[in-house]
């Protein structure tokens, strides 16, 4: 067996080559493939964690169109219960819809005064005092028409007597008098508290 010099040109230049490879090799190793097979890792980590998401999302995406549709009757159903229960009390729209309901039964609006609201636990009752003229049977189509408004309305403190001022004249039948009966009355709607 003979020993390795390694003051011999033609043994030095090799191992010199091997150790370089060697000391490239751990360095390519440590700087490359140990952040690179991190990364790989991690990758396929979030790939799986997503591929379980998209499974589930599928598996609940039939549901959706059920869920959707139940949306759908809760919102019209809340919409609903808005119109009766609305979430705050809307004058001019109570206006134009008394006027609208009095014109219908023939009927003369003289008075809309709205009074301080009363605060519930849950709700709020808007207050009004109200003052109509007309003939009887305008006055019970009235009263009709306000028990069918979408609105929850309660009529109290109502007062009914005979009209002895011929003034109010109706716009309908030109220069008669229709004129009979003047009613009082308080008018209570109701909204929902926040």
């Amino acid at each position: 067996m003979s020993k390795i010099n390694l003051k011999n040109p033609r043994y030095r230049i090799p191992i010199l080559i091997v150790l370089i490879g060697i000391a490239g090799a751990f360095l390519w190793y440590q700087q490359f493939y140990i952040p690179t097979r991190e990364i790989i890792v991690r990758t396929r980590q979030q790939h799986k964690n997503k591929e379980d998401t998209l499974r589930t999302i599928l598996a609940l995406k039939p549901q959706l169109e059920g869920l959707k549709l139940e949306f759908l009757q809760v919102q019209n159903r809340l919409d609903s219960l808005k119109n009766i229960f609305p979430d705050q009390k809307e004058i001019p729209k109570l206006i134009n819809e008394i006027t609208g309901v009095a014109r219908a039964a023939g009927i003369v609006t003289t008075k809309f005064n709205p009074l301080t609201d009363i605060e519930r636990e849950y709700y709020i009752e808007n207050r009004y005092n109200i003052s109509v003229t007309g003939t009887y049977h305008g006055l019970a189509k009235f009263f009709a028409f306000l028990a069918n408004f979408k609105l929850i309305v309660n009529l109290t403190s109502m007062n009914i007597a005979a009209n002895n001022d011929q003034t109010v004249f109706s716009e309908y039948n030109g220069e008669e008098p229709v004129s009979t009966i003047v009613s009082m009355f308080e008018m209570t709607t109701f909204s929902s508290k926040k």
